[in-house]
């Protein structure tokens, strides 16, 4: 049992700072971290960069030209410049610009590349034409004043390349010009601490399919030629709206995996590559598809499409696009399947948590993004729910 003086003794020794304990041992010992007032920065005894770019950064902000330190790295920076790649920036001239305004911002973007071409692999010619252009519509569009941490701000580089670059650049040009301006960002302005951008070309949100879609998929389905590929149909249909499975799950789905209760229920064990994923329960409405296929098929088969030899995902459109399609079936993608399968589920009150679990989700993202199709319960039924009563 410990005892109450080793308990004081303990608290005493750890209420002791490390400096205190090291000066009782007799051993002196560089701080890890010191503050340096001012210079505004901490100041650490294993540094992750050198400090003359820690210094010079404040040389691109308001008062840097009155900051000794500040003036004394950032032409150390200068000089360890190769001199060919020094020339590119000196003679560099943007076109179109009107000459007081290039003449205005020079410096600092100079600067801003002197800063940055150390610590990175990009060359001068891929950043200083993008990275002037930004600087100067932030400063003579926007207003922004020369300061490197109003300019090079996440917030800003992402209106600039999202909304004010041509409209009829390419989202890869879009793509590389925020690289390019982010990496000087990066350099010149570390403490912003940017935030991860969205992808230029994230894929809009499929919407979910209607009853009515529903009922011209069903169509569809049994509208196929042989009896195989309506079945076939009829399963994707089911394992996308009625297990909200993704492409590869569907392609890698084997009858060993679906087990039937007597009950009727219906769950799936999702494996994909050999690896356990998560167990997910068949919607009622889809049970009967599901188990009836399951039923004829031997262990080891796919449950989609089992006379197959490929388990990628490019087999669902294949089979897809080899089925006939009346005019006003909409297109089946097991996007819009699963998507179908969300909103199913929220409409049902299943809770986000048994959700996430179901759909192998690590955030509320998708969630979230379909919740607006989601048909909204009368205003009494609404009260009824927060108060706890319906």
């Amino acid at each position: 049992m410990t005892s109450l003086a080793s308990v004081s003794d303990t608290l005493k020794f750890n209420e002791r700072s490390s400096s205190e304990r090291t000066i009782a041992s007799g051993k002196s010992k560089t701080p890890s971290v010191t503050y340096d007032k001012t210079m505004r920065t901490l100041v650490f005894a294993e540094a992750f960069e050198h400090p003359t770019v820690a210094a010079a950064r404040a040389w691109l902000r308001p008062g840097g030209t009155m900051n000794k330190k500040a003036s004394a790295a950032i032409q150390a920076l200068r000089t360890q410049l190769a001199d060919d790649v020094a020339e590119q920036i000196r003679r560099y001239e943007p076109d179109g610009l009107p000459s007081a305004n290039a003449a205005h911002i020079r410096d600092f973007v100079r600067d801003a590349m002197t800063l940055t071409l150390p610590q990175t692999a990009y060359s001068v010619e891929a950043l200083i034409s993008p990275v002037t252009y930004f600087v100067h519509w932030a400063v003579f569009v926007v207003g922004a004043e020369l300061d490197a941490d109003i300019i090079f701000d996440r917030e800003l580089i992402e209106t600039y390349v999202r909304k004010e670059l041509p409209s009829d650049i390419a989202p890869g040009t879009r793509r590389n010009y925020r690289a390019w301006i982010t990496r000087v960002a990066e350099a010149v302005a570390p403490d912003k601490n940017p935030r991860r951008p969205m992808p230029l070309n994230e894929r809009p949100m499929e919407q979910p399919y209607t009853s009515a879609d529903l009922v011209a998929l069903d169509r569809w389905a049994s509208g196929q030629s042989t009896k195989y590929t309506r079945s076939n149909a009829a399963v994707l249909i089911a394992l996308g709206a009625g297990v909200g499975l993704t492409s590869i799950e569907i392609a890698q789905l084997k009858s060993e995996q679906v087990r039937i209760h007597e009950s009727g229920l219906v769950e799936i064990d999702v494996i994909v590559e050999g690896e356990s994923k998560r167990r997910v329960i068949v919607s009622s409405q889809f049970e009967k598809v599901i188990a009836k296929a399951v039923k004829k098929l031997a262990s080891e088969e796919f449950v989609f499409l089992p006379l197959r030899s490929r388990t990628n995902n490019a087999v669902i459109s294949g089979f897809v696009g080899r089925t006939s399609r009346s005019a006003g079936t909409p297109t089946v993608t097991v996007r819009r399947l699963r998507n179908t399968w969300f909103v199913t589920q929220m409409a049902n009150r299943v809770d986000v948590l048994t959700l996430m679990e179901a759909a192998g989700l690590q955030s509320l993202e998708s969630i979230s993004r379909l919740a607006q199709y989601v048909p909204r319960p009368a205003a009494d039924d609404r009260d009824a729910q927060l108060r706890g009563v319906l």
